[in-house]
């Protein structure tokens, strides 16, 4: 991984960290299945987009053990998802194709890193961020896959990093090749889906910065909160959250989790928050929304807007938790 400084917004991590030619596919596997797109490049919107579900306990994100506790049930339905748009597996003759892959947040972790002075040669950059993450993550940073994007922040050096075991990625990795794709891209499902933001924060009179913009995202059965101030990453947090047979979430159990985050934000940066995005919360975002806007005055929108495709068979949430992170790259893309 190769050390990389920007002065955009966070949600651009992945994209800045990419090489060209952009891929005009990718995929994204969660517990409940696998969804995969088609795009042209810079069009901003989707060609096709295939879903396919995995059996019950199929998938379990984690970045210490094997992910896939039923792979021939997981290579089945990206099998089924690839077929739909023309995309059936490599004979192994034709070359592999290059392709975007998003991962659950917690096959992974992500840290927010400050330094005073940074080095410049990758290999030294590496070193130093994997010298801080040693005590921090459950896994052994020496066969540790790391990824890192570098911007100035008053003065400082700030580094987010994201990590996870090698092993991790290559089972990811894997499955993609059984089909003759190759992942030159990969990266978090809520990371990929700040692309969606349309905006980060505005400077308020009294505020010592701008303030802040707070994402939530449900794919059961995580909730990760991200909380976004001018160009930083401030807080990006996943939390257990338990969903019903339907995949709904209760509203109470969704604010419990994110009023912390809240707080936290606030006493640490003395800023307040000024806009709240929601995905994959279903029938419980209503009472979320209401609730954010009634107690902390926080203007709601959701995160996903303008995916509305006929005959995909899938519900409006089902488009958050499956299609969200691709969507974002794709209109990430479309805007550089």
């Amino acid at each position: 991984m190769s050390q990389k400084t920007s002065s955009r917004t966070a949600g651009s991590f992945g994209l800045r960290l990419w090489k060209s030619p952009w891929p005009t596919v990718g995929w994204e596997i969660s517990q409940f299945g696998i969804g995969v797109a088609r795009w042209l490049v810079g069009s901003g919107e989707f060609e096709g987009i295939s879903w396919k579900p995995v059996p019950p306990g199929a998938v379990e994100a984690s970045p210490l053990r094997e992910n896939f506790l039923q792979p021939e049930e997981v290579n089945k339905a990206l099998a089924a998802a690839l077929a739909p748009l023309g995309l059936p597996a490599s004979n192994g003759s034709s070359p592999l194709r290059d392709v975007v892959l998003v991962i659950p947040d917690q096959a992974a972790r992500l840290f927010v890193l400050q330094f005073d002075a940074f080095p410049r040669q990758p290999a030294e950059a590496l070193a130093l961020v994997k010298w801080r993450l040693k005590k921090s993550v459950p896994f052994d940073m020496d066969s540790a896959a790391v990824s890192f994007l570098v911007q100035p922040a008053m003065g400082q050096w700030e580094v987010t990093a994201v990590a996870t075991s090698r092993a991790v990625i290559r089972q990811y990795e894997a499955l993609a090749e059984n089909f003759g794709l190759r992942p030159r891209w990969v990266t978090l499902s809520t990371l990929a889906s700040l692309e969606l933001l349309r905006g980060t924060g505005s400077k308020e009179k009294g505020s010592p910065g701008p303030s802040g913009v707070l994402v939530a995202k449900y794919s059961p059965p995580w909730l990760t909160i991200a909380i976004l101030q001018g160009e930083s990453l401030r807080l990006f947090r996943t939390v257990p959250l338990p969903a019903s047979a339907d995949g709904m979430v209760s509203p109470a159990e969704a604010l419990e989790a994110l009023y912390p985050s809240v707080a936290y934000f606030q006493d640490s940066f003395q800023s307040p928050l000024e806009t709240a995005y929601l995905c994959g919360l279903g029938e419980s975002g209503a009472v979320v929304a209401e609730s954010l806007e009634r107690e902390l005055q926080l203007r709601v929108q959701p995160l996903l807007e303008g995916l509305d495709r006929e005959g995909d068979n899938l519900d409006p949430h089902q488009r958050e938790w499956h299609f969200a992170a691709l969507y974002g790259m794709v209109q990430g893309q479309a805007r550089r």
